[in-house]
């Protein structure tokens, strides 16, 4: 589902007061029209698998008695990085975002928050790179409305279309973003244009040899 505030109604006209009780799905507002996105399964088992075969590798390391001190405590280091590993991919997990033109809703197993896009006061782009040539990496995005923050990567189900919904509302919101995000808007800029340009010059070629 395309989301986008660009033709939106304002929220107290579909609840004719100027309470919200739900962010994302005031009085009025149907299920259709409430987007859930989530982390796919069949990339965050990967993680969770190499966490728990890396965490009892090295806590059994950990563990042997005539091991040398300076390996232990190596691997015992090492243990509790797979354990805040396993930690952070289990919260992505099973996380679900619900997001609709009026605010946003995370819900996780410490609870969540929720925000209207009106009150969005911070938007942060980052990337991160797998290989030196920073060919291969992801992206993080940060937003955030007073205390309520939320943070998603570019693995997420739907990043796309929450990129481009944040992004708008930070320019309707008039909000400053630092060198380092704008630079990332253009490299996924880029990379569209990129993608959009391969699917037309293969639609191209299909209907040559047709």
């Amino acid at each position: 589902m395309a989301i986008s505030p660009k033709e939106r109604a304002e929220p107290e006209e579909i609840l004719g007061s100027d309470t919200l009780t739900d962010p994302v799905k005031p009085a009025g507002v149907g299920d259709n029209d409430v987007q859930m996105m989530a982390y796919p399964p069949k990339l965050m088992a990967p993680d969770l698998a190499k966490s728990i075969v890396g965490l009892l590798i090295c806590g059994v390391i950990a563990l042997i008695p005539d091991m040398l001190s300076i390996i232990k405590w190596t691997a015992a280091g090492l243990a509790l990085l797979f354990v805040f590993y396993f930690a952070r991919t289990l919260m992505r997990f099973q996380s679900k975002l619900y997001v609709s033109e009026y605010g946003i809703r995370l819900s996780n197993m410490r609870g969540g928050t929720a925000f209207a896009w009106s009150e969005l006061s911070k938007f942060r782009l980052r990337y991160f790179s797998t290989k030196r040539d920073g060919n291969k990496g992801w992206f993080e995005l940060t937003i955030q409305a007073g205390e309520s923050k939320i943070v998603a990567e570019s693995t997420l189900d739907g990043f796309d279309d929450l990129l481009d919904i944040s992004r708008d509302w930070a320019k309707d919101n008039n909000l400053l973003v630092d060198d380092v995000t704008r630079t990332n808007l253009m490299r996924m800029d880029e990379a569209e244009t990129l993608v959009q340009a391969a699917a037309s010059e293969r639609a191209q070629s299909g209907a040559k040899r047709t």
